[in-house]
């Protein structure tokens, strides 16, 4: 993808492993139909199951609860 603060689910995988644990990212999910939800992830393994399970969405970066 080409803008910044839109990821795939392997792009967003592979983002969360270069962040602490303890900072949480607001994102939007954006599910292959063209629904939106907001979710919360962190780098965790909880994190890593559910963007496996959702492959096929696409994640817009909302905010950090930390700088990053």
């Amino acid at each position: 993808m080409h803008q910044l603060n839109k990821m795939t689910s392997l792009e967003l995988q592979e983002f969360l492993t270069r962040q602490k644990d303890s900072t949480n990212f607001s994102f939007t999910m954006i599910h292959p139909d063209e629904t939106k939800e907001e979710i919360t992830l962190k780098n965790n393994l909880k994190s890593d199951k559910f963007l496996k399970a959702h492959s096929e969405s696409t994640f817009e970066l909302n905010e950090a609860s930390e700088l990053i």
